[in-house]
């Protein structure tokens, strides 16, 4: 056999996928899980037609009902999208520095067992995210589901031609391929809104329960 060249490779057009754990969780759960509940038994789900189970509306009216806890929550995630975001090279005066943010939307969901979320982007947002108050049951096995799905946003393209092939090189094995992840309470998740993304038919009992929301960055003239 031939001696095996050195190849030098270079994974490309590489998608963040931020995951943290906001600090203090276990006292910002608890407030969250109750107030949440007790929002789903008392109003009618939100018309998303992306989602089986209940969702609040699509805005920012989460902030009066679900209490000062949700200042637990969003201070640190507005810290991480600063940390990882920075002013490119189009805006010369600023390059290298790092914009302010703001919560443009945020809503809570409530899946229980058979809930499930169609794959979606959320299309005229910079940073999309959940975090997850309570995760319900979870198995060892994934049979319980309700996992988050994150799509290649280059399609099944890598893999038409010949899908039964792969790229030898392990950080490439996930091309063409959506990506599952199996939250845990506490955890945040940070992606960019154009990311098509979907959760998994849940098959636990207790209900799994989560804050979406979109951030976009301050501008400032």
């Amino acid at each position: 056999m031939a001696k095996e060249l050195e190849i030098n490779v270079r994974p490309i057009f590489s998608t963040p996928l931020l995951v943290f754990t906001i600090p203090d969780y276990e006292r910002i759960n608890q407030a969250l899980r109750r107030a949440i509940l007790e929002r789903e038994a008392s109003t009618p789900a939100y018309a998303d037609y992306e989602v089986v189970g209940w969702s609040s509306p699509h805005d920012l009216s989460i902030l009066e009902w679900a209490g000062p806890a949700l200042k637990g929550l969003f201070d640190p995630v507005i810290q991480v999208a600063t940390q990882v975001t920075e002013f490119s090279e189009r805006a010369p005066d600023r390059s290298g520095s790092r914009p302010d943010w703001q919560l443009v939307e945020a809503w809570a969901n409530v899946q229980r067992k058979g809930g499930s979320n169609a794959a979606h982007p959320h299309p005229g947002t910079f940073w999309s995210g959940v975090y997850y108050v309570d995760v319900g049951d979870i198995s060892s096995d994934g049979k319980c589901g309700g996992d988050l799905l994150l799509f290649d946003p280059r399609g099944c393209l890598p893999r038409m031609l010949a899908p039964y092939l792969r790229y030898s090189m392990p950080e490439l094995h996930d091309a063409g391929r959506n990506i599952s992840f199996m939250p845990a309470a506490g955890e945040c998740v940070m992606f960019p809104g154009w990311l098509f993304h979907a959760v998994g038919t849940y098959a636990g009992k207790a209900p799994r329960i989560s804050v979406a929301f979109n951030l976009d960055p301050v501008i400032r003239k």
